[in-house]
């Protein structure tokens, strides 16, 4: 839906720059929105609780999919680092929509001889409405019709990181 990919866009880049400010370090995180609140899920910290084997490609696409019925969420927003060959460091914002709307934007971050952020661009310098910079973004929203062991799993998982979820008020 619109109005959920639009919010994503303006206020994720926001939210998550401030995130890695604060820690210091860029994480991957899968954002996403109901009616009331946006969610923020650090994936990172699935390697706790999926029995130390972290997400696998297929299994984020598979937990994304769980989310969107889960929470009836109409777009999702997924950022993470990246480092190109020349060791240019970006941060790579995807957005995807239920409609198959896409957004994906580059931020800059910086870091100091530890390897900790100093900074991140607040203009991005990339963006497109046609690519996604990671490539499982584009398989988002696919419908899959998962067994029902697979639900088990991902609602047992869900279970795990539900604690985790940050949860936002949406601003108006």
């Amino acid at each position: 839906m619109k109005k959920d990919f639009d919010y994503l866009k303006k206020e994720f880049p926001k939210i998550y720059r401030n995130i890695v400010l604060k820690h210091k370090a860029v994480n991957q995180v899968i954002s996403f929105c109901d009616k009331n609140n946006q969610y923020l899920l650090f994936t990172g910290m699935f390697h706790e609780v999926n029995g130390g084997k972290g997400i696998s490609s297929e299994l984020e696409i598979y937990f994304v999919n769980f989310l969107t019925k889960k929470y009836k969420s109409k777009a999702f927003a997924r950022a993470s680092a990246y480092v190109e060959e020349n060791q240019t460091k970006f941060i790579g914002f995807d957005f995807k929509s239920i409609d198959n709307e896409v957004w994906a934007q580059q931020n800059f971050f910086y870091v100091d001889e530890e390897g900790k952020v100093t900074d991140v661009d607040e203009d991005f310098t990339n963006s497109s409405k046609e690519n996604n910079i990671c490539p499982l973004v584009a398989s988002y929203f696919e419908e899959i019709d998962l067994p029902e062991d697979t639900l088990k799993y991902l609602n047992d998982l869900y279970e795990q990181v539900k604690p985790s979820i940050e949860v936002i008020k949406l601003k108006e």
